[in-house]
């Protein structure tokens, strides 16, 4: 059972990350489970939104076949106002620029599928959330024999809880790099092969962040105080310059708390005989004529306060290991700066050149 959620995980994960060619198990077997990701904000957008299926056991079907393609998205405020979203194809889908979440405000997401099936998830209001006091970090050597790096930073963050009872977190955070090259490729009818780079024709940034990371907390213990020392990612030391760092602090729902809390639990179970046997993570979204038939995933409605930080990486004493990264010429044109989860022509917030 344990195997099959970690498979689940691994086929959400893999259906995302499509453009950096991981190992493909072709695990899709038994009925298709619809799979969702996506978070409406009181941040400008447009908000990104995902749909894939669920990959199973013992088959010879690649999970990359497993994108959502035909569907339609809609989110639908609590005054019945209707937002169509935008399919960017392969399951992806953005809001419209004008679309932005409001504190206090109820929304609720529909999703019909090519082959007729339909869902809808239940009503989640915003909360508010308080501010991000401060980001701070620890150096950690590697202790492994042969790392990849020679050691991590901890990234903390400490913030204020409001004296209201009932507030539950959810942490995200991004890293942004900004990109000489927006295209490699290999010259045509070349023996042997030559590599090219070719420019980004405006200013351009890749994007990182954890997929699959789940960081929760709740103010059961400390409400009204600093929940202090959060440890919410841990980032290689693979170069000494200064590491951009956004971290989101999102309110949650009770509901949505505990969708995330049992997810973390169960990924991070460790497999001793005094485990509670994992079940199905049920979240917000069902299909309205099969209650047996429910998406996987949870339509998150929260409100975020962002802080930015400079981790400083030339402190550590000794230098990173050398990167190893290949240097290819540029060519002479430009390759357009395209919009992705992994790539964006926005200027990240506070960026400094």
């Amino acid at each position: 059972m344990k195997f099959s959620i970690k498979i689940i995980y691994l086929s959400v994960i893999l259906s995302i990350i499509s453009c950096i060619d991981p190992f493909d198990p072709k695990l899709i077997g038994t009925k298709k489970r619809l799979v969702f990701e996506g978070v409406v904000s009181n941040q400008s957008g447009p908000y990104q939104f995902y749909l894939s299926f669920t990959a199973g056991y013992n088959s010879k079907e690649s999970v990359f076949d497993s994108y959502v393609l035909g569907a339609k998205m809609w989110i639908t405020d609590d005054k019945n106002i209707r937002t169509d979203l935008l399919d960017q194809n392969f399951g992806y889908f953005l809001t419209p620029d004008t679309f932005r979440g409001q504190i206090g405000k109820s929304y609720k997401i529909n999703i019909k599928l090519s082959d007729g099936r339909e869902y809808e998830s239940k009503i989640e209001t915003m909360k508010p959330v308080s501010e991000v006091e401060k980001i701070y970090t620890q150096f950690k050597a590697s202790t492994e024999f042969r790392p990849k790096y020679r050691g991590t930073f901890d990234v903390f963050i400490d913030t204020k809880d409001p004296t209201t009872e009932g507030d539950f977190y959810r942490w995200t955070w991004k890293h942004y790099e900004k990109l000489n090259s927006c295209l490699t490729y290999t010259v045509p009818n070349t023996d042997p092969p030559i590599r090219l780079w070719r420019k980004c024709c405006s200013e351009c940034w890749a994007v990182d962040r954890c997929f699959g990371c789940v960081t929760v907390a709740s103010d059961n213990f400390v409400n009204g105080k600093t929940i202090a020392r959060q440890n919410i990612a841990n980032i290689p030391y693979d170069d000494s310059k200064p590491y951009y760092f956004i971290v989101e602090q999102m309110s949650l729902s009770r509901e949505a708390y505990n969708f995330w809390k049992t997810i973390d639990a169960q990924a991070n179970n460790s497999g001793s005989v005094f485990d509670v046997a994992p079940g199905t993570i049920r979240g917000n979204i069902n299909n309205l004529k099969d209650e047996t038939d429910p998406a996987i995933g949870y339509f998150q409605v929260s409100a975020v306060s962002q802080k930015v930080s400079y981790i400083q990486r030339d402190r550590v004493g000794f230098p990173p290991f050398s990167s190893g990264l290949i240097i290819y010429p540029f060519d002479s044109q430009c390759h357009p700066c395209n919009e992705s989860p992994f790539r964006t022509g926005k200027k990240p917030p506070e960026w400094v050149d």
